[in-house]
């Protein structure tokens, strides 16, 4: 499954790709803080540890990225409820998103920037007794671009992500006319920072 979500999400970019001659690589890696999840019958707490992944960037412009992106931390997961103890199994926390990038270009060398993407989250328990999760997820990112020649340079980043517990629709009739709204809801937020290699193929802007 999560192969076929990477290989979909190439798909959707390849008319990018044929408009476009300018190309970002990134493998990555760093930290990601612990976080709790809350539940109906208690919580889950994913505790803090090294995430890595990579990021391929195209460039529909020389201030737009549009991005795919996989993050993967190995962690341990400590559930906790009303009607057991606490247990404990090693877990694989796998995002796989979709999104764009802005960049703000202030000389040829430094490019600071900031992100939003969608996609899914998968919760890959390493034990038997525990089963895989699937979420849909939402992310926000920035940082800088620093680099060290046209195809070369390294990339900071703080990065949070949201898997998503639940969405509503609203709509309301009154007296200055129907309205309509949707919201989403999560009680888990996983912040992190990252850094790694940029790898630039093809134009530079």
């Amino acid at each position: 499954m999560k192969k076929l979500i990477i290989v979909m999400a190439v798909v959707l970019m390849l008319p990018f790709m044929a408009k476009t001659q300018t190309v970002e690589i990134t493998p990555f890696g760093g930290y990601v803080f612990g976080s709790t999840w809350n539940g109906n019958g208690g919580s889950v707490y994913i505790a803090g540890n090294a995430q890595y992944g990579g990021q391929i960037s195209v460039g529909i412009s020389r201030a737009v990225d549009v991005d795919i992106i996989y993050n993967r931390s190995d962690t341990k997961a400590q559930f906790s409820g009303y009607n057991f103890s606490l247990l404990e199994s090693p877990v694989s926390v796998n995002y796989m998103q979709i999104g764009f990038t802005k960049n703000f270009r202030v000389n040829p060398v430094v490019s600071p920037y900031f992100g939003m993407n969608i996609g899914t989250v998968l919760f890959y328990p390493k034990e038997g007794q525990f089963n895989d999760a699937w979420f849909f997820s939402a992310g926000i990112n920035g940082g800088a671009k620093i680099y060290f020649s046209k195809r070369v340079g390294i990339k900071l980043q703080a990065q949070m992500y949201l898997p998503i517990q639940g969405a509503g629709f609203t709509m309301y009739f009154g007296g200055g006319g129907p309205s309509t709204g949707v919201s989403l809801y999560s009680t888990m937020v996983q912040f992190g920072f990252t850094g790694g290699l940029v790898f630039r193929l093809g134009r530079v802007w």
